[in-house]
């Protein structure tokens, strides 16, 4: 069955605060803005499919249409100002509600195999929460980034520094090995950056990376969607326009065949756009797309 912690990418959605950059070779430390990153979809019922899911930071509700049968879940969990990190925390195939709190570093989930609430410090204001699985267990594991210095702390698992302030981090798995790999990339130059793996120009400045398997080929693939013109880049597979300016594109297999699929959410009319696919308006301005 297909994971759901995908090469999902990064949770870094619309996570766009100032940064400091940390001090690289007597560099002078600067502050630089951090780019906006895709949202990655969850698959909440277990079916190897992503559902279309909105958080609701002025309630903290969640609303997911399950992929299975079409029928609604509802779930208050978080508050304003919370991330939502919906992820397979107990590795029982669904993805469980949860929110990372930035105020104190506090993970908050519900999981969903035994509806036990479970909470874990992990990070501290500023940091970019992700979800992936990183030592290949079949769990998200509890993952941030820190622009301040580049380090990912992975609990219990790794302490890595890739990356430098302004960088925009991705979890994805890019070569097949079934974990998520420390990766991020710069704006500035358009550049991704997989330790140990790959160093691809890939997009330019503006851009947003979505990481996804879109040729089924078990690896992550470089991607970009450019909001400019609406338009999916997707290295050696697909030039696709798909979206405009104010959309925010999700990465993630809604169904058909095993690819991550072309979808975007509306900010302004809650609607989902699913190329090939869809058109179901699913949330309202201001919400999450998950």
């Amino acid at each position: 069955m297909r994971r759901t912690i995908r090469p999902a990418l990064a949770l870094v959605g619309l996570l766009a605060g100032l940064l400091v950059a940390p001090t690289v070779a007597g560099a002078e430390v600067a502050v630089t803005a951090s780019p906006a990153s895709q949202k990655a979809a969850a698959d909440f019922d277990g079916d190897g499919f992503a559902d279309k899911a909105v958080w609701r930071p002025g309630t903290g509700v969640w609303y997911v249409i399950r992929s299975s049968n079409g029928s609604v879940a509802t779930q208050q969990w978080g508050v304003s100002g919370d991330v939502p990190v919906a992820a397979d925390y107990d590795g029982d195939h669904r993805a469980d509600f949860a929110v990372w709190r930035p105020s104190n570093g506090i993970w908050y989930i519900i999981q969903s195999s035994t509806g036990a609430v479970v909470t874990q410090q992990w990070g501290t204001p500023g940091d970019i929460p992700l979800t992936g699985d990183f030592n290949g267990d079949g769990r998200s594991d509890f993952t941030v980034w820190r622009p301040s210095n580049g380090v990912w702390y992975v609990l219990g698992i790794a302490t890595v520094q890739w990356g430098v302030s302004g960088d925009v981090p991705v979890s994805g798995d890019f070569n097949a090995d079934g974990n998520a790999d420390f990766t991020v990339w710069r704006p500035s130059d358009g550049v991704w950056y997989v330790r140990g793996i790959a160093t691809q120009q890939w997009g330019t400045a503006g851009d947003i990376p979505v990481a996804g398997d879109f040729n089924a080929d078990g690896r992550a693939d470089f991607a970009v969607w450019r909001p400019g013109n609406g338009v999916w880049y997707v290295l050696g597979i697909a030039t696709q326009q798909w979206g405009t300016a104010g959309d925010v594109p999700v990465a993630g297999n809604f169904g058909g065949d095993p690819r991550a699929d072309f979808v975007v959410w509306r900010p302004s009319n809650g609607t989902w756009y699913g190329l090939n696919l869809f058109t179901t308006q699913w949330g309202t301005p201001g919400d999450i797309p998950v």
